[in-house]
């Protein structure tokens, strides 16, 4: 092989690395809004399906974007998918007069269904799905944790017969409307929960104490839950030299693998 062939093997090579680490970008996965949208990042590890990460952005219903997830926490992006998850950001509509709180977790619903329905297409294990959010992202994923499965199987459409439910679920900055969300509809034997919260005690709508509520209603019915506050709280501390996103991530492929 002379050097030129070799040169451009290795172009090639290099250029299918790249691609395949970039994500695909406004993937509609539902067409009854225009916000029914997310983002996918393959694994960088060739298996034959790879665990998937899915994200919630906060904003409170009313506002927030997909976008957010890369841009402020690129460390939890990478880290997953050096560890071989694939990785999803989602949009979801927001609060108007025409969509309530139940309207918006439907459609969040729908995006988790929608994912599983790309199983073999994106190469990921429809089973071992880890869902979070952060503020009202966490509230989606508890929901989707939590409450009884969307699926229908008597839908015309096959992706709306798949499952909504993650087999672990994450919350980050646990917001008032933890009880409206969660705890209603939390029992034994669910996914278990990572929590992690750096919000001040003062905090009107991130307060340390829904922390406790959700914590402390998942070890009540025997639910695995591993929960970590910041400094600017008084929650349990990350013992150690490792993040709380590395505990994050080694709580997810624990509970994934079982």
């Amino acid at each position: 092989m002379n050097n030129h062939r070799r040169i451009l093997l290795l172009f090639l090579a290099t250029l299918g690395t790249a691609l395949a680490a970039n994500p695909k970008r406004d993937i509609q996965y539902d067409t009854k809004h225009e916000r029914n949208v997310l983002d996918f990042w393959p694994a960088l590890k060739k298996t034959k399906s790879a665990p998937v990460f899915v994200w919630f952005h906060g904003g409170g219903f009313r506002n927030g974007d997909k976008n957010q997830f890369e841009k402020h926490d690129r460390a939890t992006l990478e880290a997953y998918r050096k560890a071989g998850y694939a990785v999803v950001s989602c949009n979801y509509p927001f609060l108007d007069k025409d969509m309530e709180y139940r309207d918006i977790v439907d459609h969040c619903g729908r995006a988790i269904k929608f994912i599983r329905s790309k199983s073999k297409e994106w190469n990921i294990d429809p089973k071992r799905l880890c869902c979070g959010g952060v503020s009202a992202g966490a509230l989606i994923s508890q929901f989707l944790g939590y409450h009884d499965d969307l699926a229908d199987p008597k839908a015309s459409d096959p992706i709306d017969k798949l499952s909504s439910r993650p087999a672990v679920v994450i919350g980050v900055m646990q917001p008032i409307g933890t009880q409206e969300f969660a705890l209603r509809y939390m029992d034994k034997g669910e996914a278990p929960l990572f929590l992690y919260s750096n919000a001040r005690p003062t905090d009107r709508i991130h307060p340390p104490k829904q922390l406790e509520l959700i914590r402390d209603k998942a070890k009540a019915l025997g639910i695995p839950v591993a929960a970590y506050g910041g400094n600017r709280n008084k929650l349990p501390q990350v013992e150690g030299d490792k993040s709380w996103r590395e505990l994050q991530l080694e709580f997810c492929t624990k509970h994934l693998a079982n």
